[in-house]
């Protein structure tokens, strides 16, 4: 990966950035630099989980809705959602679902399903859904990002919980 002058240079300066003051010893701050600059490089190549996260947003399907309940999925153990929407033509009840990455070997995803379920349920949220197709071939609707719009003044826990449970049965 060549780097033009400038490219070099904001890795520098995004280094320096990450390292913060020099302190007391030059030589250890000098290496954290250079393990900072070699992390920002790394993350600069196409095929970086950086990159490829960055590319996996840019694909996936955006809507807006209030989050009504998180369940685990016992087969997979992902994490299933109910969202309240707009009535569509794909969800007439206004009810859209999604699932998030397997949480049983990914720390990420175990807390991203742990944050959904405690602390934004009940919220309005921006949400990023990636198509993805299972080893079946079967396609399903993994959430992998969300922006916290806020409380939704209308949200009823009870409600909420029952029409999760109620569309993961299906």
């Amino acid at each position: 990966m060549a780097l033009d002058t400038k490219e070099r240079n904001d890795i520098i300066l995004g280094a320096v950035a990450m390292t913060g003051p020099v302190g007391d010893n030059q030589a250890e701050w000098d290496a954290r630099l250079k393990t900072n600059a070699r992390s920002l490089a790394l993350m600069l190549n196409d095929n970086s989980d950086v990159a490829r996260s960055i590319a996996m947003l840019a694909d996936c399907k955006n809507f807006t809705g209030t989050i009504l309940g998180v369940q685990k999925e016992a087969s997979s153990t992902r994490g299933f959602i109910a969202f309240k929407t707009a009535e569509s033509k794909f969800a007439p009840d206004g009810i859209e679902t999604a699932r998030t990455e397997r949480t049983d070997s990914n720390d990420e995803a175990k807390a991203f399903a742990s944050r959904l379920r405690n602390e934004l349920t009940g919220h309005r949220v921006l949400v990023w859904i990636e198509m993805q197709e299972t080893k079946n071939g079967q396609k399903v609707r993994i959430l992998q990002h969300v922006q916290d719009l806020g409380p939704d003044p209308d949200f009823d826990p009870e409600e909420g919980k029952r029409i999760t449970l109620e569309k993961m049965k299906r």
